[in-house]
């Protein structure tokens, strides 16, 4: 019975094998015979046989073959019928192949060769999504996002009735969102890692440049602790100050955010602050009337 199942085993083992081999093979011919269709297609002597498979492929979602068919024309065809159509598909074929880098270029060279067509609409909002999608996730450069940015707010100012619009404001509220979580997770940093001052000044421009930024309260409530972070940490000759700034600080918040999840522990934290003032203060009306008796 033993032996029954190792050899029954073994021919599933070989006959899986097999399939797997008969598979591949399928594939491998098909690819081969794939190719050698594609090159007879190159090497057609007629221009328009290779753009009407031009076409085809594009149609078939087979851009890797209809972006050289499509190059090939506008090569050597510049300027002639079907050149504003060809170089249109030739820039979304760059889209489906994902180098959105030549996609928003060719996008953008449809737009500078063709500015009265009826595609430039298209062309112009295209572009800014190849930005888009070049754009990286928040933590590394945004040098794309903000020209992804540009673009849809270029787009939206040119075609404020396009049907996109709705789209293109909704993609700047997104990219916006992801350059302002960028700034906070910097400014943040230094919060963390209790470098107190560079914190509160990061923090307040933060609220600068950024004045539609989400969590402001939050943004306020770590610009507050700093402070105090600050002011507890400092020589005795500096603490009257700080602690007068972080008072103030407070207040800010306070007439701000009365809703704040924040709300209690910056009060607490005005409550202490105001009480250092106090000591200090009664400290030096000691010290200054001592030194007069």
């Amino acid at each position: 019975m033993f032996v029954y199942v190792q050899v029954k085993q073994y021919l599933c083992t070989l006959m899986k094998k097999r399939i797997l081999f008969i598979f591949l093979s399928a594939v491998l011919l098909g690819m081969t015979a794939c190719n050698k269709s594609f090159n007879k297609v190159m090497k057609n002597p007629d221009p328009k046989f290779r753009l009407e498979k031009a076409y085809e492929y594009y149609n078939q979602g087979k851009y890797e073959k209809a972006q050289p068919l499509f190059e090939e024309h506008l090569t050597l065809n510049k300027g002639i019928k079907n050149s504003e159509e060809v170089l249109f598909l030739y820039a979304y074929c760059y889209y489906y192949l994902k180098d959105y880098t030549l996609g928003a270029f060719y996008f953008r060279n449809f737009m500078t060769s063709y500015p009265r067509s009826e595609k430039v609409e298209e062309a112009a909002y295209m572009m800014a999504v190849c930005y888009e999608k070049e754009s990286p996730r928040e933590s590394l450069d945004q040098t794309n996002t903000v020209k992804a940015i540009d673009q849809y707010q270029s787009f939206a100012n040119r075609f404020p009735n396009s049907a996109k619009i709705h789209d293109a404001n909704e993609a700047i509220d997104r990219l916006r969102a992801k350059i302002e979580g960028k700034a906070y997770k910097s400014a943040y940093l230094y919060y963390k890692i209790k470098e107190y001052k560079a914190a509160t000044v990061a923090l307040k421009a933060l609220l600068k440049d950024y004045p539609g930024i989400e969590n402001q309260d939050k943004i306020q409530y770590y610009i507050v602790k700093s402070n105090k972070y600050y002011a507890d940490n400092s020589a005795s000759s500096k603490k009257y100050e700080r602690y007068e700034e972080t008072a103030k600080e407070c207040t800010t918040f306070r007439e701000k955010y009365q809703g704040s999840q924040y709300l209690t522990e910056v009060n607490d934290i005005y409550l202490k602050s105001v009480a250092q003032l106090k000591i200090y203060k009664d400290y030096e009306h000691t010290r200054k009337k001592d030194g007069r008796d």
